[in-house]
């Protein structure tokens, strides 16, 4: 699924994740963004702040956000705030300064690293990836450009577990996704691919003679004035740092800790969201970090951004989650519009949010969120034996789903850490929440005959993701 689940190393970096302790480059901050304290707004613009704070106020209190939102058209900035709290046991609360995790948005950072390469004439995306890992001979058909939209055939995972507390260097990363089977040959289907990504990572440093870290901040970073946007690594301490949860029967918990250094140029990228809509502002106006050219391919071939249509406005812009994070990032390019949020409650309905928002600024109807409250169903024994059973998501293969029971209860074993023996409520019509305050959903499938043949997941309101049983 496009939202990154896995994706979700030691190597010389600048400085501490998070921190810029190196010299800037001599263009540092050139083309800076200014998102200092916007100016008071009047008319419609102050009409609209209002309820863009109205709305992210009454989902905060709903318990159903927690995190920081940047809204602006063009330079105007609408409502840069942060709802919530960045740590639940000392009580700190989010500020636009919040440093998260971005999980997949990391991606749009290594494909526009990759055009600034290009234009640097270090390579070109047509190039043979061979030509700069010469021992990936399985690889010999693979193009860069392959590994910027996915066609390259590279399985999405499988080469290392957000669990595994081992920094991972990328060289040895490299090792374990060039052993891997390709998934189909090279530009003959598509599946998205985090391990893709690690590679354009790999071709980064490979080419620039840099760390990525350090190639991104001199050259894609630090011009624009992203100062509190680095490499992330889960040991580090640094100020600003936002803890990341989940929730369960309502309360707030934590995952197990993950590694997401480990996933390079697929996710490990963290930033505030001040910074972000630097970024988005600098990506979307041809000539500031990269050429209209560049600019035009990233959009046109989806190289590290997605495209659609809401409400028949277009949009350009990615989701990103791992574990107790998301990040959303999303532009309309006719409207000059920007709307993102970096939120650290994984349960977030990303899919309403991105709607509601939307709609608030385009002046258009919208209702403000309500509390969810659910409630379970019992079941016979003999019912819930319908539901055990090993389902393979589509997504990834290499993984497993188990759904198991206890007496009169069901659970499932996930592929996230941390989810272990987590308990499913049976809601009826083959539909199973995992905490009452949330919409997200397990949802059983059944055959012509009525056996249970699969299962989806139903999360942050955005995406049904689907698995096979397997057995």
């Amino acid at each position: 699924m496009k939202v990154i689940i896995a994706g979700i190393i030691l190597v010389i970096l600048i400085g501490t994740a998070g921190c810029v302790t190196s010299p800037a480059p001599a263009d540092s901050g050139k083309h800076a963004i200014d998102v200092g304290t916007p100016a008071p707004l009047i008319g419609p613009d102050a009409a609209v702040s209002r309820n863009l704070d109205t709305y992210m106020t009454a989902l905060t209190d709903a318990g159903r956000f927690s995190g920081t939102v940047h809204v602006a058209r063009g330079n105007t900035v609408l409502l840069s705030k942060g709802y919530g709290l960045a740590n639940y046991e000392f009580s700190v609360p989010n500020t636009p300064q919040t440093i998260m995790p971005t999980a997949s948005n990391t991606k749009q950072f290594t494909a526009a690293a990759i055009m600034k390469l290009q234009e640097q004439g270090k390579l070109n995306i047509t190039d043979p990836v061979t030509w700069y890992i010469p021992h990936a001979t399985k690889w010999k058909d693979i193009r860069i450009y392959q590994l910027l939209n996915h066609t390259a055939g590279i399985q999405s995972d499988g080469a290392f577990s957000l669990i595994d507390r081992t920094d991972l260097t990328l060289p040895k990363t490299m090792e374990r996704i060039m052993a891997l089977p390709l998934t189909f040959e090279p530009g003959t289907s598509y599946t998205y691919s985090n391990n893709g990504y690690i590679t354009l990572s790999y071709i980064i440093e490979k080419t620039s003679g840099m760390s990525y870290e350090g190639y991104l901040k001199t050259n894609l970073f630090l011009p624009i004035g992203m100062n509190s946007t680095g490499q992330d690594n889960a040991r580090d301490v640094f100020s600003n740092r936002a803890s990341g949860y989940t929730t369960m029967d309502r309360n707030p918990i934590h995952y197990d800790l993950q590694n997401i250094h480990n996933s390079w140029g697929a996710g490990s990228i963290h930033a505030t969201s001040e910074d972000l809509f630097r970024w988005v502002h600098a990506v979307h106006t041809p000539g500031t970090v990269l050429s209209p050219e560049s600019t035009t391919a990233m959009e046109k071939s989806h190289y590290g951004i997605d495209s659609g249509n809401l409400k028949n406005r277009t949009w350009i812009g990615h989701t990103g989650r791992n574990f107790g994070f998301i990040s959303q990032t999303l532009y309309f390019p006719k409207e000059n519009v920007s709307i993102i949020f970096l939120t650290n409650h994984d349960r977030t309905p990303v899919l309403t949010l991105i709607k509601d928002l939307s709609t608030i600024v385009f002046n258009e109807s919208y209702s403000l969120p309500q509390k969810i409250d659910r409630k379970a169903v019992s079941l016979t024994p003999s019912a819930i034996s319908d539901y055990t059973g090993t389902y393979a998501p589509a997504w990834e293969k290499s993984w497993t789903i188990t759904v198991y029971s206890e007496g009169n209860n069901l659970f499932y074993d996930a592929v996230m850490p941390g989810d272990k023996k987590v308990e499913l409520f049976y809601e009826g019509n083959d539909t199973f929440f995992v905490t009452p305050e949330s919409n997200d959903a397990i949802i059983f499938t059944r055959d012509t005959s009525g056996k249970v043949n699969g299962l989806k997941m139903y999360t942050m309101e955005a995406s049904y993701d689907g698995s096979e049983k397997v057995s």
